[in-house]
């Protein structure tokens, strides 16, 4: 149950899961020639889609995800209050909006470390902070926009940042049914055509 998960818990087996290491958000540190860590902390948020994506797809590799002896982190997530709480060894992840909030006035950041042997640092550095959220959407809310929802159909924006997701969109398909725009991009949602 992913609605249960306690960062206090954690906190009380791992007290330093939230601590930063190094200088300037970057840590490495070598156990061996093969074995070493990588860790990043930026101010911000993620976009929730792109996250899933990219731990997806470290952990669907098979000869990726068994030099994954260890990943954890804490990150804001755009549209949500609560913390994201992750942890994993190989292909196993565990991940949930824990039951602490972000408190008022708290900066939201996005911490995480990757613990395994032979890591591409750089690439797991990059990818993670691929997922940050845009700062400015393409579309407002009332904007009429196209939807993909495996064919295009319209809708409007009803409102941004919502649950996670950069966009809820209403589509006019005569039922008002409601979806999510998951990332601010062509792929999902776009400019109404001029046909």
């Amino acid at each position: 149950n992913l609605d249960a998960f306690s960062l206090d818990r954690v906190l009380e087996f791992d007290p330093e899961f939230l601590h930063p290491e190094g200088e300037h958000g970057h840590h490495e540190h070598h156990h061996d020639d093969s074995v070493s860590s990588c860790s990043s902390k930026f101010e911000g948020e993620v976009n929730f889609t792109r996250l899933q994506m990219y731990i997806q797809a470290l952990i669907g590799d098979v000869e990726s995800a068994m030099n994954l002896f260890r990943y954890k982190g804490v990150l804001a997530v755009r549209g949500m209050k609560q913390k994201f709480v992750f942890q994993g060894v190989h292909m196993i992840f565990s991940g949930g909006f824990s039951d602490s909030e972000w408190k008022e006035g708290e900066p939201r950041e996005c911490r995480f470390v990757f613990i395994g042997r032979q890591l591409d640092k750089k690439s797991l550095i990059q990818g993670f902070e691929d997922c940050k959220a845009e700062e400015t959407l393409r579309f407002n809310v009332g904007d009429r926009v196209e939807a993909n929802v495996g064919m295009w159909v319209d809708g409007v924006i009803l409102k941004q940042w919502d649950e996670g997701n950069p966009y809820r969109i209403e589509l006019q398909d005569g039922k008002k049914t409601n979806i999510w725009g998951p990332i601010d991009s062509d792929q999902y949602v776009r400019a109404v055509s001029k046909e």
